[in-house]
């Protein structure tokens, strides 16, 4: 799964450079009213950034529900973007992530990935996660305080394979890279309809069940395994809109449901139900939010895309787990005319 994975990096980034490459200076593939294209000019930022993979296991019945987080980490790094080609590089800053005392250790390798071109939102993760902490311990815990440690998993493992591709058909006015990437302008209000498919696997297991030992008596057996691994494939569609306001202040939202079907294998320790198998219908909510400062010298501001896998264990486990990755940025940048470069 991780050659997959790096394939389709590999191949994601070479089809941006090819469809960059395609968009002659003379003929520009957007409405000049509404776009301004600087991917002429050095764009050089600093940024921070946190990544995340959850997890979480309900019981309908009860409606009890048991959230896993790991140890999230602020990073900071430096990037650059200039034509069609983008890199960036971040640091842990282990004086401002120093807090393992109260939510345990996570081992992280977490590569994603995100692709716009004028008309395309390419998205690409993969995630594996070892260590994760109960979010919501006072939900089942009397006496927890929220100054208490969180129990903690350093057993659990998570491995995530994902990917998402998105047409926005108004994309001659509506500019998706003046909001995620800076390497544009939009001058007016605009928005568009987005359509396009996606695919995601996604497996965590643990050395036992999954349920903390409080909450035993409150789950039925067949949730208490201990490895689960899910593979969907589906369609998404929805609409993105950017706002300006003074010119140059964009707020942006996105909002994209999709639905998939999806094969799961669910385990458990110690023969205590059966093991299971099968296919069923799922469904995934993917959101973006930005608030942006940008002008032709400087910009700055935060992003957030986040993606929502909801589907069930089983076809009778309805609802039964969920998860989430997403990443947040805030970030500076400035740019610079290129020597030679006629504006």
């Amino acid at each position: 799964m991780v050659r997959i994975f790096f394939l389709l990096l590999f191949s994601t980034n070479c089809l941006s450079t090819l469809l960059a490459q395609e968009e002659l200076p003379d003929t520009p593939k957007y409405d000049t009213n509404y776009i301004i294209d600087l991917s002429d000019k050095l764009s050089v930022r600093v940024y921070g950034i946190s990544k995340h993979n959850k997890f979480e296991i309900n019981e309908s019945e009860t409606e009890q529900t048991v959230k896993y987080s790991p140890n999230s980490n602020l990073n900071f790094g430096v990037a650059f973007n200039y034509k069609w080609f983008g890199f960036g590089v971040a640091f842990n800053i282990p004086f401002i992530n120093n807090d393992d005392h109260k939510y345990g250790k996570t081992k992280r390798f977490d590569a994603q990935t995100n692709i716009f071109t004028n008309s395309l939102a390419i998205d690409i993760y993969y995630q594996y996660y070892k260590g994760f902490y109960v979010e919501n311990p006072g939900s089942y815990l009397p006496d927890w305080k929220p100054e208490y440690p969180h129990p903690q998993r350093s057993d659990i493992v998570t491995t995530g394979i994902g990917g998402s591709c998105l047409y926005a058909f108004n994309y001659k006015k509506y500019s998706a890279k003046a909001t995620f990437v800076q390497t544009e302008m939009q001058k007016k209000s605009a928005g568009s309809f987005l359509l396009g498919g996606y695919f995601s696997w996604f497996k965590v297991l643990g050395d036992s069940s999954f349920i903390p030992f409080e909450l035993i008596d409150n789950f039925d057996s067949t949730r208490h395994f201990n490895h689960l691994s899910v593979f969907g494939i589906g369609i998404a569609g929805g609409y993105s809109h950017t706002f300006v306001i003074w010119k140059k202040l964009y707020i942006s939202l996105t909002l994209v449901p999709g639905g998939a079907i999806q094969s799961f294998d669910m385990k458990y320790q110690n023969g205590i139900a059966e093991n299971k198998s099968g296919s069923f219908l799922s469904g995934r909510l993917s959101g973006r939010f930005a608030l942006v400062w940008n002008s032709e010298k400087w910009y700055t501001g935060f992003t957030t895309i986040s993606d929502n896998f909801i589907g069930n264990a089983s076809k009778d486990l309805k609802n039964s787990m969920s998860y989430q990755v997403g990443v947040i940025r805030f970030f500076y940048g400035r740019r610079f005319t290129i020597k030679g470069k006629n504006h």
